[in-house]
């Protein structure tokens, strides 16, 4: 019988429900836990030589490289952080400027254009009436996205939105898809 543990005996080890450190359980048999094996591979001689061979001052261990990593990160998440600290505050100076955008709703239940009445489900918000009024700008021609995102000053994924709620609040379906992209306000 050798005197350290073989394979099986760290495999009940491990499937133990006993809660004690592989060196208490060598212990309690009487043997003793193999530390290093001698392996005569072309590559771990070849790796141990180069080891060996370095010099401390050559070496700069991963922990240093991770540190200043984590370091140029946080950094750089300060200066983000204070980056969008300040915006908010800008952008709150430019939505004063512009009172037409507020979403404050529009006491208006029906608008009149050119001898053709269009009425209401529910008051348009400020926005909502920009769009529709551009709409009514631009009767029976194509209106694309793009133009919308210019007149709201959005991203143009934004715009979809009011087009979505202007149609749910109109009573009639006069806002319509076009053929090649785009909306059409028909009469």
């Amino acid at each position: 019988m050798s005197e350290y543990l073989s394979k099986e005996e760290i495999r009940k080890w491990r499937s133990s429900l006993e809660k004690i450190t592989l060196e208490e359980y060598a212990a309690r048999l009487g043997k003793v836990i193999q530390s290093e094996k001698h392996d005569d591979s072309l590559v771990d001689s070849v790796m141990l030589r180069s080891l060996n061979s370095m010099s401390v001052e050559s070496y700069v261990p991963k922990t240093e490289k991770i540190q200043t990593l984590a370091l140029k990160s946080f950094n750089k998440e300060k200066e983000i952080t204070a980056k969008k600290e300040i915006k908010p505050a800008v952008k709150k100076v430019e939505t004063e400027k512009k009172p037409a955008v507020k979403k404050e709703p529009v006491k208006q239940k029906a608008v009149k254009s050119d001898d053709i009445n269009y009425s209401f489900k529910k008051p348009l918000t400020a926005r909502e009436q920009l769009v529709f009024d551009h709409f009514l700008e631009n009767v029976n021609t194509i209106v694309y996205a793009r133009e919308l995102a210019k007149i709201l000053d959005l991203p143009r994924d934004y715009v979809y939105k009011y087009i979505k709620n202007l149609r749910s609040k109109l009573n009639e379906d006069i806002l319509q898809n076009a053929d090649n992209g785009g909306y059409l306000l028909k009469v």
